[in-house]
C-alpha cells in the first residue's frame, strides 16, 4: 500500500516538473498552469475523494473554464469585469455539471490575470489534464460511490462567489488589483465555503500556509535564475511546511508556483498581498459559517420556501 502511494506521489510531483520543463524548453512562461500542480497532488498525493469521483471531471471541467477564461480576457472590457463574468461563467458550469472541482475555478482566472494570449496556454491545459485524468483511471486511483456536498453547501458556494465578486468590484474601486484574484486563496475559500464545520484551527492554518508558500515561492524566483531549480525549491519547501503543520493544502503548491507567471508580483510584497487577502476572504467565510450572519441567510430561505 505505501509503495502504491509513493508512486502515485512521484508521478504527481513528476507531472509539476515536466511542466516547467515544456515552459523552459519552448521558452513560454503561458505553459505553467499553478493549479496543474494543486490537482496533481490534490488527486495523486493526497487522493482527494470528491475530486477523485468523476475523472472526465478532470479534463473536461479545467479545459471548459479555461478556455472561457481565455475569451473572456479577448473581450474589450474592464479588468475588474473580465473577472466577474469568468466568476458568473465559472459558477455556471459548475452548477451545469454539478461539480465541486474548485481548481476549475483557477484555471479560469488564470488567464485574465496574466493576461494570457498565446495559444499554448490552450494546449497546455488540454495536455496536461488529459494525462492527469488518463492516469487517474488507468491506475485506479477514482472513488466511487463519494457524495456531493449537501444542498446548503451548494447554495453557501454560490454566496462565497457573489462575495468574491464584490470583493474585485471594491478592491478595482480602491486600487487594489493586485490581489483582487489570486486564484489559490480563491479555491481555498470555494472549498472552504463547502465545509460541513470550518474552525479557526483550520482558517488559521490556510493563511499560514499561503503566506509561507507566496513567500517562498517569490524568494525562490529572485535568488534562482532556473525555473527547474525554483520549482524543486517550491516543492521541497512547501512538503515541509505542510508536514510541519501536519496539514493538506494542495493550492499551497499553486501558491508557490504562481510568482513565476505573475508578470506584476512584487518581491517585497507579493506575500502581505497573499496574507491580507486571505485574512478578509477565509474569515469572510469562518464569520458567515460559523456565527449569526449565515443563521440570518437560512432564516430567509425558511420564509421564502414556505
Amino acid at each position: 500500500m505505501n509503495k502504491i502511494f509513493y508512486n502515485k506521489s512521484i508521478v504527481g510531483f513528476t507531472i509539476i516538473i515536466l511542466m516547467i520543463i515544456a515552459a523552459m524548453v519552448f521558452k513560454s512562461k503561458e505553459i505553467i498552469l499553478p493549479e496543474i500542480a494543486a490537482l496533481a497532488v490534490g488527486c495523486l498525493v493526497y487522493q482527494n475523494p470528491i475530486w477523485l469521483s468523476k475523472p472526465l471531471h478532470l479534463f473536461l471541467l479545467p479545459s471548459i473554464t479555461a478556455v472561457l477564461g481565455f475569451l473572456v480576457n479577448m473581450l474589450p472590457i474592464e479588468y475588474a469585469y473580465k473577472l466577474v463574468l469568468i466568476l458568473a461563467l465559472m459558477l455556471l458550469v459548475l452548477r451545469l455539471f454539478k461539480s465541486f472541482l474548485a481548481p476549475a475555478l483557477a484555471t479560469g482566472l488564470l488567464p485574465v490575470i496574466t493576461n494570457a494570449s498565446s495559444y499554448s496556454f490552450i494546449i497546455s491545459i488540454l495536455l496536461f489534464t488529459c494525462a492527469l485524468s488518463l492516469y487517474v483511471v488507468l491506475s485506479n486511483t477514482e472513488k466511487k460511490n463519494i457524495g456531493l456536498p449537501k444542498q446548503e453547501n451548494s447554495r453557501d458556494g454560490i454566496l462565497y462567489m457573489v462575495f468574491i465578486a464584490l470583493w474585485i468590484l471594491i478592491c478595482d474601486q480602491e486600487k487594489w488589483m493586485f490581489m483582487a484574484a489570486l486564484p489559490p486563496v480563491i479555491v481555498t475559500g470555494y472549498e472552504a465555503a463547502h465545509k460541513e464545520v470550518y474552525d479557526m484551527v483550520t482558517l488559521k492554518k490556510q493563511i499560514v500556509c499561503l503566506f509561507l508558500a507566496s513567500f517562498v515561492g517569490i524568494q525562490a524566483l529572485h535568488f534562482l535564475n532556473n525555473l527547474l531549480l525554483v520549482v524543486l525549491a517550491d516543492i521541497l519547501a512547501v512538503a515541509l511546511i505542510l508536514k510541519i503543520f501536519k496539514f493538506r493544502l494542495p493550492p499551497a503548491y499553486a501558491m508557490a508556483i504562481l510568482p513565476m507567471i505573475l508578470y506584476n508580483a512584487s518581491y517585497s510584497y507579493f506575500y502581505f498581498q497573499v496574507l491580507l487577502m486571505s485574512i478578509i476572504i477565509f474569515g469572510a467565510v469562518y464569520l458567515y459559517k460559523n456565527f449569526s450572519i449565515r443563521k440570518s441567510f437560512a432564516l430567509f430561505y425558511n420564509v421564502k420556501n414556505r
